[in-house]
């Protein structure tokens, strides 16, 4: 009978439906929470879509983590443009690194942003589109990369060789 609820008792552990915590791990996990300071707050997302721009304000969770904060912010954008139909496909966003200054970010994506049939300046749309959102919201960045799967992103027409201005390229 003991070796029988031993097994009951070992199996109820490895499915997790029983839990033992350590004091110590309780204690690392209350640190650990309290080092995360969330917030909510509005952010503007900027997009170009049937010949004018468009502007669209949600909520996110703010840390200050910028890495994080550029993550969700990129991907809730990918979102609006994917329910707005203003991209033939859904592209999402793997991956926001920065670089040891924190001054560029590298975004990495799941597959191209841009069709074969993609206008250059329905491309730049696009790309301007990203970037005023990154610099309405006070990210701090100087410049981004655009990657698909941690390479460096290829086009035709654009070069993404070298990293673009945070500010855009066209005068406000």
């Amino acid at each position: 009978m003991s070796c029988f609820l031993a097994g009951a008792l070992f199996f109820a552990v490895y499915n997790r439906w029983i839990v033992f915590l350590y004091p110590s791990y309780v204690g690392q996990m209350k640190q650990a929470a309290g080092n995360m300071k969330f917030a909510k707050k509005d952010v503007m997302l900027t997009y170009w879509h049937k010949r004018k721009w468009h502007k669209e304000k949600i909520n996110l969770l703010w840390s200050i983590d910028t890495s994080e904060n550029l993550l969700y912010l990129l991907r809730s954008w990918l979102n609006l443009l994917d329910e707005d139909n203003v991209m033939k496909k859904k592209v999402g966003l793997q991956a926001v690194l920065l670089s040891a200054s924190g001054q560029q970010a590298y975004l990495s994506f799941d597959r191209h942003p841009f069709g074969k049939e993609d206008s250059t300046y329905q491309k730049l749309m696009w790309i301007e589109g990203l970037l005023r959102t990154v610099c309405e919201n006070d990210i701090k960045l100087q410049s981004v990369y655009f990657l698909v799967h941690h390479h460096i992103m290829e086009d035709y027409h654009l070069d993404f060789s070298n990293p673009w201005p945070v500010y855009g390229f066209l005068t406000q």
